[in-house]
């Protein structure tokens, strides 16, 4: 439930930014790896890590994941899609 509400929530918000920014759109297949380290991300959060290792990671990919946002938004293409997948791997070691 709560992450049909993130992903509701991250449509409603995100998306209208990105159609409105200036220049060519973002391919469709970096939009779609951006609500999956989004959502990801958001699985991440509430998973309540306590081991200080895993804490650091999960603060390494947030930090991470809000530079590629940044150059989503700036239409930095291959940058924000490297921070997504370097994101996406640090989940993944998380175990998300």
């Amino acid at each position: 439930m709560k992450r049909a509400i993130i992903a509701a929530i991250l449509s409603l918000t995100l998306l209208p930014r990105l159609a409105s920014a200036a220049g060519p759109k973002p391919p469709p297949e970096l939009l779609q790896l951006e609500r999956e380290v989004s959502l990801k991300m958001a699985h991440a959060r509430d998973e309540g890590f306590t081991e200080p290792s895993k804490l650091k990671t999960l603060s390494d990919a947030q930090a991470i994941d809000a530079e590629a946002e940044k150059a989503l938004k700036d239409g930095e293409y291959e940058r924000a899609e490297s921070g997504f997948l370097k994101t996406k791997v640090m989940l993944h070691n998380l175990g998300i």
